[in-house]
């Protein structure tokens, strides 16, 4: 056995950790309502959710589904456009991969999960692993810009930040637009920072020619049709927060939900992360509910909401996705990260 197979951790000790690091999270959750004497509401809460709202939640779910699989397709389109050897893939193979992506990085640690978008491209839709590394890089940051500049409006138009700071809806709307300008010709900007490594030859070094090379190879006008279907996505993400954050009696407003969306997205991609990130999920959505006018237990009962609503969708469309069959040749070893 090699020193470098000794060092690679072994997949039940990593998943292992994670549940056991949710189930401290959620002892820490349990333990607050019980200190707060918020049990009753909770539970209320819970039992009293709207099942009409979350059905309409849950509905939502497809359309995300598909709107990531046509902005894979728009992606591959455009770097096959800019001269990379991917060929056409049709809708419903990236419909699978999106799925099955979706799953993957849900339930499996970061590696197999987030990373898995990599082979599953090169896999099912024919795209070289050198171009979704890139797609991966490219679609990633273009997300976190999104679910920033979303929050950060969101969170000006909350009740609090409005009567803290009367112009903070304006000052939130000229940081998102700079921001937004700012990246849309981010890759003349990278191809002229492309040959300088400031970090070194090191994991920061390596990451930092990644994004580089990654945003070096579109062009503002590519960048700007995958932000407008990034946001797309996130709109009817946004939407289906704003479903469960109204799954109970007292009324949200879309700022509410956008800003639950977005704390969760945030959780989501944290260092540490538990097993389908149970606990910190919800204990975003409750740092940004609370805020909008929900009490602690409608914000607990209403984030378990909403992640059994997106946990069961992705299950869902990645069981739909096994009819294809199975992603041919898949292996763990297709996403090893180089130390």
């Amino acid at each position: 056995m090699s020193t470098e197979s000794a060092r690679e951790p072994r997949p039940w000790r990593a998943i292992a950790w994670r549940v056991g690091l949710a189930a401290v999270v959620v002892a820490g959750l349990a333990g607050w309502l019980l200190a707060q004497g918020a049990t009753g509401d909770f539970v209320e809460a819970l039992a009293t959710t709207d099942p009409v709202m979350v059905l309409l939640a849950m509905a939502v779910y497809p359309f995300i589904t598909v709107s990531r699989a046509q902005r894979f397709r728009v992606a591959l389109r455009l770097m096959a456009r800019g001269g990379a050897p991917i060929p056409e893939a049709s809708l419903w193979t990236l419909v699978r991969v999106a799925a099955f992506h979706s799953v993957l990085a849900s339930l499996a640690p970061m590696r197999l999960g987030e990373l898995s978008l990599v082979p599953l491209l090169h896999r099912m839709a024919g795209a070289p692993m050198t171009a979704g590394s890139a797609l991966l890089i490219l679609l990633r940051m273009i997300d976190l810009l999104v679910v920033l500049s979303a929050g950060l409006v969101a969170l000006a138009l909350l009740p609090g930040a409005r009567a803290a700071v009367p112009e903070a809806a304006p000052i939130a709307g000229a940081v998102v637009l700079a921001l937004l300008g700012g990246f849309a010709v981010a890759p003349p900007v990278a191809r002229r920072l492309a040959g300088l490594t400031p970090f070194g030859g090191g994991r920061l070094g390596r990451l930092w020619q990644a994004l580089m090379e990654a945003m070096a190879s579109q062009t503002p006008g590519r960048v700007l049709i995958q932000m407008a279907w990034t946001a797309v996505i996130w709109a009817q993400i946004f939407l289906m927060a704003w479903l469960c954050a109204n799954a109970t009696p007292a009324v949200v407003g879309l700022a509410g939900g956008v800003a639950g969306g977005c704390a969760t997205a945030l959780a989501s991609v944290l260092p540490v992360s538990t097993f389908a990130n149970v606990g910190t999920f919800e204990a975003a959505w409750m740092l940004a509910l609370v805020p909008a006018g929900l009490s602690q237990a409608e914000a607990l009962a209403t984030g378990i909401v909403f992640h059994v609503a997106g946990l069961a969708g992705s299950l869902a469309f990645g069981l739909l996705a096994l009819v294809g069959g199975r992603p041919v040749g898949f292996r763990r070893a297709d996403v090893t990260v180089s130390r």
